[in-house]
């Protein structure tokens, strides 16, 4: 609880972000990045739902998302991961 309450603060959550955003952030913290699909999974939420609130925190520089392609042909995968310096 001590460390999401640090996250909470270090992003500024209380008086912007809603708690969808603040377990979007708790489970990219715990995780490591992760794709649309795995945050889809984890918080059981629907997947433009997770969409739209990882363009919100993306907007304010929270998280980035990043492509990682597996050696295989067709679309890379896309990862999202928390911007902490």
């Amino acid at each position: 609880m001590f460390k999401n309450s640090l996250l909470t603060n270090r992003f500024n959550l209380r008086e912007n972000g809603s708690p969808l955003q603040h377990n979007i952030i708790i489970e990219l913290y715990k995780n490591g990045p992760l794709t649309r699909r795995d945050l889809v999974k984890k918080l059981d939420k629907a997947r433009t739902t997770i969409f739209d609130n990882l363009s919100k925190l993306q907007r304010n520089n929270i998280v980035s998302k990043f492509a990682r392609n597996n050696g295989e042909r067709g679309r890379p995968q896309i990862f999202w991961k928390l911007n902490i310096e």
